[in-house]
């Protein structure tokens, strides 16, 4: 079921104040039925999608050890074919960064300075997730590239509040307060029969200064004509291949 409002109901969950998750006793879960409606549809489209394509703006916080909050931005481009397609192309602070997986193996390669580090990954994507988050690089928003979207949320979910149809970048959007035990997370979503996700802010609760991670999704498109070599990367003349090191974020790290 897509959840879309009539304009009156719309108007109606807008101009109503939100409200702070309730003090939940431990164990305890509270979801109100349209939080969970609207969450269930985003995540039903993106495991129903078998292939997509999306831009992804992304500010995080760093806090420093004096408390001061800095903060960082960067690009990520993703192309994704299931059941084992995945590239990211990111672009931030730290450079230029690209990730490829082919199914058979994920190479991390930075294209400016020209290393690359290659590793064997299982055939299915979900379990090659499970093996790169194992090795320690962070990939935060890695739930939806999973064959079921959000189940680690899901999973760890105490509160879900519906906060109304919300204003932003020119347009209202279901506006959804989650809770967990380690993270607060805010998530904007499509009124709309493709019920996309817009913006997510997952703000760390238990770490010091509440840093916040923040990711505006743009240009998404469920039918995208992918070919498959995007996914496997060739070396160029020049290019420089170093070890894997588990922690590793990237090439360059992995050769330290």
């Amino acid at each position: 079921m897509m959840l879309r409002l009539t304009a009156m109901a719309a108007l109606a969950v807008a101009s109503t104040p939100l409200q702070a998750a309730p003090d939940i006793p431990e164990g305890q879960v509270v979801i109100d039925s349209a939080a969970e409606a609207v969450l269930l549809d985003a995540c039903a489209w993106l495991r129903d999608a078998q292939s997509f394509s999306v831009q992804v703006d992304i500010g995080f916080d760093e806090i420093t050890t004096d408390g001061a909050r800095v903060e960082y931005h960067r690009q990520d481009v993703v192309a994704l074919n299931r059941p084992n397609h995945l590239r990211i192309e990111v672009e931030g602070d730290q450079g230029r960064r690209s990730v490829y997986y082919d199914g058979e193996q994920v190479t991390l390669y930075r294209p400016g300075s020209g290393y690359y580090t290659r590793i064997d990954a299982p055939d299915s994507l979900d379990a090659t997730l499970d093996m790169v988050l194992n090795s320690g690089i962070e990939m935060p928003l890695s739930d939806m590239f999973y064959s079921h979207p959000c189940a680690g949320i899901a999973d760890h979910l105490r509160t879900a509040t519906y906060g109304g149809l919300h204003f932003l970048g020119g347009d209202r959007y279901h506006h959804l307060l989650l809770t967990t035990d380690a993270v607060d997370v805010q998530m904007w979503v499509a009124n709309d029969e493709v019920p996309s996700i817009r913006k997510v802010v997952i703000a760390y609760s238990r770490e010091l200064g509440t840093p916040q991670y923040r990711a505006l999704f743009s240009n998404w498109n469920f039918a995208p004509n992918i070919a498959d070599d995007i996914f496997r990367f060739e070396p160029s003349d020049g290019d420089r291949e170093v070890p894997f090191r588990a922690a590793a974020t990237d090439p360059e790290e992995a050769e330290q």
